[in-house]
């Protein structure tokens, strides 16, 4: 038994003695959030508390080397005409932000060099326009660009096109947009997303997009941690096909997803694809490094540094049992955090039940035990109850 592990046995016993209730938080997850004296904020780094299950006997692993691991992914629902295949579930998302023009080229060469050299097609999001591509390209637009994007005269700047969805005026933009652009069209959505997802989605867009990226402490989703964002906007499309089968729509998650295990625990909670933050490609793959670098040098680091997350994102899933990247869900997650259950609906840590489903267990059987005459809708009050005052 090491040290950490007799501190956290010692302090559990001490925190039962001292207040003689069980306590509503994991020693393990305070420690890990860094926490052991405060409270863990709802918008913390549940991330790390979110595991994921090995292959068990009824799956058993593949070998990533010898046999194929799925990675590939299409944009386009069955109405879009020229759809955007991705060899990984990746896609480059500058953030909105502006970039220097050796950053930009630099990615741009290394973005080439995959899909010449690599024969690996990522895209970029970004308003800049880009010329002598090998690789997809989403222009973002807004209603004073979307004009000239569309109309040049040499055909289409860009394969798809992104913008924001808040307002009327931008859900009549993307009807008039539709009809003119042939190419799969991606919208971001705010907090607002469950007003706006439905007449998005009627209108013909391909995907969403949620941008979970804090701004100056700011965020389109006010305090809601990223794992709650994926969790809900993927509830709401799935509500939108009703059972039907999803004829293309995927969830595109930008946000603090930047690595391999994160990227993972992403895509088994719903997102389809994820927006790597340019700043923190160029972060991990180049600046890191103490020596100034040329465009060609910082290009070839980010190609190696887009190839290894690649063999990795085969790895996991492998490592699970699937040969499809695709096929996780969340039932593959475990947690030790009862708030990253309850806001991702994950089951928790040595259960196969998440926090709620525990909570309606225990209502049910009190309210049989005390013969209490509740339908289901004072049955789940009493559970948001109990949920809210834990």
């Amino acid at each position: 038994m090491n040290i950490k592990e007799k501190f956290i046995i010692r302090s559990s016993i001490l925190e039962l003695a001292e207040t003689g209730i069980p306590r509503d938080i994991s020693i393990d997850e305070k420690i890990r959030l860094g926490q052991i004296d405060g409270e863990m904020a709802k918008t913390g780094n549940l991330w790390n508390c979110i595991t994921a299950l090995g292959a068990q006997l009824s799956r058993p692993p593949y070998d990533p080397y010898r046999e194929i691991i799925e990675l590939d992914i299409s944009i386009g629902r069955s109405q879009c005409l020229n759809k955007v295949i991705l060899s990984m579930p990746l896609i480059i998302y500058d953030n909105d932000i502006q970039i220097d023009e050796t950053t930009l080229e630099s990615l741009h060469v290394a973005l080439n060099r995959l899909k010449v050299l690599d024969n690996t097609n990522l895209g970029l999001i970004s308003e800049n326009r880009l010329e002598n591509r090998n690789y997809p390209h989403f222009r973002r637009i807004n209603t004073r660009t979307a004009t000239v994007v569309v109309e040049e005269e040499d055909g289409h700047d860009a394969e798809g096109l992104v913008f924001q969805c808040d307002d009327e005026k931008s859900l009549q933009f993307l009807t008039d947009i539709r009809k003119k652009f042939d190419g799969p069209i991606l919208v971001e959505v705010d907090d607002s997303f469950e007003r706006y997802l439905e007449p998005v989605l009627n209108a013909g867009a391909d995907g969403i997009i949620a941008n979970t990226i804090k701004i100056v402490n700011k965020s389109k989703y006010k305090e809601k941690h990223a794992i709650k964002v994926i969790h809900d906007i993927r509830c709401a499309i799935n509500q939108y096909y009703a059972g039907e089968e999803n004829d293309g729509a995927v969830l595109v998650v930008a946000g603090d997803v930047n690595n391999t295990g994160g990227i993972v625990k992403a895509a088994a909670l719903g997102a389809d694809i994820i927006g790597y933050s340019t700043s923190l490609l160029i972060a991990n793959a180049a600046h890191h490094y103490e020596n100034q670098s040329n465009v060609n040098t910082v290009s070839d680091r980010i190609r190696k540094h887009m190839m290894a997350t690649k063999g990795e994102l085969k790895g996991v899933p492998a490592a699970l049992g699937y040969s499809n990247f695709y096929n996780l869900s969340s039932a593959d997650l475990r947690t030790s955090s009862i708030e990253a259950s309850i806001q991702a609906e994950i089951a928790i840590e040595g259960t196969n039940t998440t926090y709620r489903q525990t909570i309606e267990e225990f209502v049910n059987k009190y309210t049989v035990e005390e013969e209490l005459d509740l339908n289901k809708s004072q049955k789940q009050e009493l559970v948001e109850y109990l949920l809210r005052n834990r």
